[in-house]
């Protein structure tokens, strides 16, 4: 029988003053069967100007199986805080899990088996969003805080282009990078989309444009806590908004002529915001959740329209959580 060589993995997840939810997050990691062979960590990369996390660590460290090690990362912004966990490790994967997940039994074997039988550069698993207030979300809030997808363990997925996986957003919560191929940059997360959000989609933009492969792994589960705050309309078109700016920013980025691919796709969102607007009445006739739906893609159209820069839909909560705690 041969012996399978070990898997040295690192965990990371970032954190900005979320202690309740990144204790939960660690909890379910902590908990995890690990399958011979594979070499877990964890990096808990505190993205807060006062540590806020440190106690949630230690108070974890000491028990785990696996090394938990907390690391900090400044100024607030999720690129800033992504690129500090990726030099943190020497891992030959990386996973990113967010802190407001949590890893269903099973997960460290479905990625245990994953890298052994898939040779793709990046994995996405599912998310199942679970909501504070669900009877406030819609079809579009559900769309966005979730990753379900009809498709066998290895298909293909792609983030752009004719053949673009349609329905879900890929992105890194709850991901598995090939450190060689994927995360080779120095900095591979852009901190231009750090306040905004976005960082992960122009990363795989530009994965995607140098040949590295996307695909699906759906037996790596987390569950995804969705406060009530953020199915509010008011979040939810600003959310969009900013999407629509990070999508168009980073599809022209990738551009050989990167100002004609931007005002390219201006024109093309100007199209697409008169057919909106011209099923203003139908949606609003359809009821209330589905006007609210129409304004979030209006919302995004309107992002893909703007001359400004990414609007700091991430700033903006910190604030508040700043504000509260």
């Amino acid at each position: 029988m041969t012996q399978q060589s070990p898997i040295d993995l690192a965990i990371v997840i970032c954190t900005f003053r979320r202690e309740a939810l990144l204790r939960k997050a660690l909890a379910s990691v902590v908990t995890q069967n690990c399958p011979d062979g594979l070499l877990p960590c964890v990096i808990v990369v505190d993205n807060s100007d006062d540590g806020s996390a440190k106690n949630v660590v230690e108070s974890f460290a000491g028990d785990s199986p696996f090394d938990i090690r907390r690391i900090e990362a400044h100024p607030p912004n999720i690129s800033v805080a992504r690129n500090a966990g990726v030099r943190a490790t020497g891992a030959s994967y990386v996973a990113f899990v967010d802190d407001d997940q949590e890893l269903e039994p099973g997960w460290l074997g479905a990625v245990a088996t994953a890298i052994r039988a898939y040779p793709h550069d990046v994995l996405f698993g599912a998310v199942e969003p679970v909501f504070e207030a669900p009877d406030r979300a819609t079809t579009m809030a559900r769309q966005l805080f979730s990753r379900q997808m009809d498709k066998t363990a290895g298909e293909e997925l792609f983030a752009f282009g004719s053949g673009k996986t349609r329905g879900v957003a890929l992105a890194t919560n709850n991901s598995l990078f090939k450190r060689a191929t994927a995360l080779c940059d120095a900095d591979p997360f852009d901190t231009a989309f750090g306040d905004g959000g976005g960082e992960d989609f122009d990363l795989f933009c530009r994965l995607q444009s140098r040949g590295c492969r996307f695909g699906w792994l759906p037996t790596a589960r987390v569950r995804e806590c969705v406060p009530a705050s953020r199915c509010d309309a008011g979040y939810l078109r600003r959310r969009y908004y900013a999407g629509g700016q990070a999508f168009a920013a980073a599809i022209a980025g990738k551009s050989r002529f990167p100002q004609a691919a931007r005002w390219g796709l201006r024109i093309k969102a100007a199209m697409q915001a008169a057919v909106l607007i011209a099923l203003t009445p139908l949606c609003a006739w359809r009821g209330e959740d589905a006007f609210a739906d129409h304004s979030y893609r209006f919302a995004g159209v309107l992002g893909k329209l703007s001359l400004g820069g990414i609007y700091p839909i991430y700033r903006e909560s910190d604030s508040k959580t700043r504000s509260n705690g």
